[in-house]
């Protein structure tokens, strides 16, 4: 989907489009207006924009848990994941081992 977006809002598509412009004359007046037809993938793109602004940047309940078990020294980190996720960020060297 996000090649699908880069795609359709890259600088060499938006170059590509074409603005519509309706020019009518009425007696002595020319009148100009302006159109615009929204894809049904904008529309779904608007929509999924509108929904994520109400997601909380950071859930509470989680933080507070976290640090719950983490104060009460019962947290215990799943260690085969967090090597693996420093491994791929090119933090732990496999060499390390």
């Amino acid at each position: 989907m996000i090649g699908r977006i880069s795609g359709q809002y890259s600088a060499e598509a938006l170059n590509n489009k074409k603005s519509r412009r309706n020019v009518s004359y009425s007696g002595n007046s020319f009148t100009e207006t302006d159109n615009a037809n929204i894809s049904s993938f904008g529309s779904l793109l608007a929509k999924a924009t509108a929904e994520m602004k109400n997601i909380p940047e950071v859930r509470e309940d989680v933080v507070s848990n976290f640090k719950a078990q983490i104060e009460s020294g019962t947290y215990n980190p799943p260690l085969d994941k967090l090597a693996n996720v420093l491994y791929m960020a090119g933090i732990l060297d496999a060499a390390e081992e």
